[in-house]
């Protein structure tokens, strides 16, 4: 049976604090737990480890934990993707720093005092559960925005500039999700590519990008073959191209990092088969109906290629564990 290897990161200037969620986070199946007392610490981890997912105080002394997780959305550290879950946590947040955070698309809130059961629960909850979470450059704006230099000094003045900024950027959050929404139309749900439940590659940010993949060009074929407009087959041409680069991005970035060389090897093979058809999914005319079923052919020949062994395992059920 292979693991699946979740790394998780928390992060608390109070040592037994960060103490206490390390070693629950360490005692999650399946889990490895980083531990930081700061804010550097925990950004050179999220830069050169892997990170499934975030678990940080809010407030922080020097530093807020609004400035960790926006940069996390912002795309800012290479080695972890942006749209990992994150998990904040306070004694006594501010209002308006709980709305920033809700603006960067965070997945929980908790409140101290936290229990080891509770915290066990959201952890495990969060990793089986994916939320959608916009492009990284939604979040480079919000946070330039954020951080842009107040017109004035004075203090009511820069609270209620503050204040005008939340309130635009949930506006503009509310609307473009709106808009993510309205653009995919109602179609018949079919399953052009599946993922099974029980299936992984041994490494859970392979395995989310992969049934990423798999979804979005279940999209893309669903309003094509549905005979969608135009500008809908093309919108969903676009999130189909983005995953697949997104894919390759960290497949590339945890090589890097990781053992198992022939699994990384045959990996990068069935990838750069993936290339050359997304590169022609990106350019092909969606008005001739003959290429694009037949490179869609071709997408569903890889994708049935790629997943089998040894690149793609099937998990045990406990009702087979139970019988070795």
């Amino acid at each position: 049976m292979l693991l699946k290897n979740f790394n998780v990161l928390v992060l608390d200037d109070v040592v037994l604090m960060c103490d206490f969620l390390y070693g629950v986070a360490n005692k999650v199946p399946g889990c490895k737990a980083f531990k930081a007392l700061d804010a550097k610490t925990a950004s050179e981890i999220l830069e050169h480890e892997t990170i499934d997912l975030l678990i940080t105080d809010i407030e922080l002394r020097g530093t807020s934990g609004l400035d960790l997780l926006s940069r996390v959305r912002a795309g800012v550290f290479s080695a972890t993707a942006h749209d990992i879950p994150i998990i904040v946590f306070s004694g006594n947040a501010y209002r308006e720093l709980i709305q920033q955070c809700i603006l960067f698309d965070v997945n929980d809130f908790l409140a101290k005092p936290l229990s080891a059961e509770q915290l066990t629960r959201k952890i495990q909850h969060h990793l089986a559960h994916e939320k959608l979470i916009l492009p990284a450059a939604h979040y480079q704006e919000m946070k330039a925005r954020l951080e842009a230099p107040k017109a004035t000094d004075d203090e009511v003045g820069q609270q209620r500039l503050r204040v005008a900024i939340v309130r635009e950027l949930e506006q503009k959050a509310e609307q473009q999700q709106q808009e993510l929404d309205d653009s995919r139309p109602e179609v018949e749900r079919r399953d052009f590519l599946y993922w099974p439940e029980d299936a992984t590659s041994g490494y859970f940010q392979l395995d989310r990008r992969l049934r990423n993949l798999a979804y979005n060009l279940s999209c893309f074929h669903n309003v094509f073959i549905n005979n969608c407009r135009t500008v809908a087959i093309d919108a969903e041409r676009k999130r189909a191209c983005a995953a697949a680069d997104y894919l390759i991005h960290i497949a590339k970035t945890m090589q890097q990092r990781e053992q198992r060389p022939e699994f990384w090897a045959m990996l990068q093979q069935r990838l750069q088969k993936l290339q050359p058809l997304i590169a022609e999914l990106a350019e092909v005319n969606v008005k001739h109906h003959k290429q694009v079923l037949a490179l869609l052919k071709k997408l569903a020949y890889w994708w049935m290629q790629t997943c089998n062994r040894p690149l793609i395992n099937r998990t045990e059920t406990e009702d087979e564990s139970s019988l070795h």
